[in-house]
């Protein structure tokens, strides 16, 4: 079973606790997508923003609303550092993190070629301009059974 993985504009942490594979008729603009894993997805795509290591974006770049437990699902906020890149970022922009993102060796064993990556980073861009503009979190949960 391929990991689901829903990125979404929500009011708060309330609303956020309240999404999951379960309840996808929720009325958030949202976007579904399969086979990578978004918590690891976010902490690339901003080090290919700004060129800083991952390991040093981690810090404040993932607040885990609903920890990873054994059931395989999480719920997080993604920060306001990237989610004001992927909101100001023009198609040029984010094809060229799509395609580097695609290319990272860490992806290797993931199922998303240079062509979906782009349509994820653009589907996840546009949400990030919704947030922005309605002053809301981007908020994604997955499960990877």
């Amino acid at each position: 079973m391929p990991i689901t993985v829903e990125f979404f504009v929500a009011p708060d942490d309330v609303t956020a606790v309240g999404m999951g594979p379960r309840y996808r008729d929720h009325g958030l603009p949202a976007v579904v997508f399969e086979g990578f894993f978004p918590d690891e997805a976010v902490l690339e795509w901003e080090s290919l923003f700004t060129g800083k290591p991952t390991d040093r974006i981690t810090v404040g770049e993932l607040r885990r609303v609903i920890p990873m437990a054994n059931d395989g699902f999480e719920v997080f906020e993604v920060g306001p550092p990237l989610r004001t890149l992927l909101a100001g970022a023009g198609a040029l922009r984010l094809g060229e993190i799509a395609d580097r993102w695609a290319a990272l060796e860490s992806r290797a064993d993931d199922e998303v070629s240079s062509g979906e990556a782009t349509v994820i980073l653009e589907a996840v861009g546009a949400l990030a301009r919704e947030a922005v503009r309605a002053g809301r979190g981007l908020y994604c949960w997955y499960f990877a059974p």
